[in-house]
């Protein structure tokens, strides 16, 4: 979906999932003040079979950016409050004015204490914040990877109002909520272990997986997370495990882990959901809001992901797998990328991929299907 890499600590680990590479720093008496961003700019050639052509163009350009900020207050050494802003825009995601599940950013209080953290405003859920999987090289990412922007995936519609749908997960981390509304709790780390669990009164987002005009869309929902780190001599572990409940009834469950050794990061994960009651069963026809059959079909499916990275000097490759399947239907997505990534210094980064993308419809006809190849290059500019 966008772009997000990891921040010098501000006030806590968690900034490591949610903003950009560099960042300038302000201190004053107490306070801490943090602002970086990130912009990004690619050029694809596409190459796709003959019936597809409906769908894409044999050239495509895309480019955003990604703006952070922070600012916390040190109480004492072990006490802190503070509030993180995030917004990312791109060429077919514009903001949109402050209207609760209407944003396109993340804004969020935090207090940290030696009894962990507590964070109250629109962010990630805890199984969000704590995944792990294949590793990630390059702005295009593995999970929502934004190499549909150059090759459409006809399963996902996010354009949103009674259009949005997903006939397939986006993703291996659990992200139907997106960052709606809610309250994070994540614990101090005990020997590698953190626990965190996140409640949130209304889980639909315009951003998430959930249609405004779902009859669900606004049931709260639950998350719980675990996550673990581990040293064995030069390798290191990283695993971990989330659920999530919503609406009462649908079931949300996500396992990922990553060994990194040396120069090498190797790493998947897997997600799997499914609905466990009769309240409100996946849309199959027009209904009352006429909304597309099976818009919801992301309910009752798995996704997984596999990958390996090796950096050398400034250099890092990366080849990268994800896969989901629904299953009521034949709706399936595959795509594989090859990333070289070259660091030229802290602020510049050079890419180039290879992607190739099977998105299968439920009849796998040319209106509900995609397939091709999408040769992408262009660079990343942190600040």
């Amino acid at each position: 979906m966008h772009l997000r890499t990891g921040l010098p600590l501000l006030v806590s680990g968690l900034f490591l999932y949610t903003s950009p590479a560099q960042s300038m720093q302000f201190t004053h008496d107490n306070w801490t003040f943090n602002a970086g961003g990130v912009f990004k700019a690619l050029y694809g050639q596409n190459s796709y079979e003959k019936q597809y052509d409906n769908y894409d163009n044999r050239s495509e350009t895309y480019s955003g950016l990604t703006i952070n900020l922070s600012a916390a207050y040190n109480i004492t050494p072990e006490y802190q409050v503070g509030a993180f802003y995030s917004t990312d825009t791109d060429g077919t995601n514009y903001l949109h004015d402050y209207d609760l599940n209407e944003w396109d950013e993340q804004f969020y209080g935090f207090i940290k204490s030696p009894y962990g953290q507590i964070q109250i405003g629109q962010n990630y859920n805890v199984g969000y914040l704590f995944y792990v999987g294949a590793p990630t090289t390059g702005p295009l990412g593995v999970n929502d990877s934004t190499v549909t922007n150059f090759l459409n995936n006809p399963n996902w519609y996010s354009t949103g109002g009674k259009r949005a749908a997903y006939q397939t997960l986006n993703s291996t981390q659990l992200d139907t909520d997106n960052v709606a509304a809610k309250i994070n709790y994540i614990s101090p780390t005990f020997y590698g272990t953190q626990f965190g669990f996140s409640y949130m009164p209304q889980a639909y987002n315009n951003q998430g997986l959930i249609n405004g005009y779902a009859p669900y869309h606004n049931e709260e929902a639950y998350v719980f997370a675990l996550s673990n780190t581990h040293q064995f001599g030069e390798v290191t572990l990283n695993t971990y495990l989330a659920y999530g409940l919503y609406a009462q009834d649908d079931n949300d469950y996500a396992a990922g882990m990553q060994l990194a050794w040396r120069n090498w990061t190797l790493g998947g994960s897997y997600r799997r959901t499914n609905i466990d009651g009769d309240r409100y069963p996946i849309n199959q026809q027009i209904n009352n809001y006429l909304t597309a059959p099976y818009f919801d079909n992301f309910r009752e499916g798995q996704a997984w992901n596999i990958g390996a990275s090796y950096t050398y000097d400034k250099l890092t490759t990366a080849v990268t797998y994800f896969e989901a399947q629904a299953d009521l239907t034949a709706n399936t997505d595959k795509y594989i990328q090859w990333t070289n990534q070259y660091q030229y210094n802290k602020y510049l980064s050079l890419f180039a991929t290879i992607a190739h993308v099977s998105f299968t419809g439920a009849t796998n006809s040319a209106s509900d299907s995609n397939k091709g190849y999408s040769y992408i290059t262009g660079f990343t500019l942190s600040i």
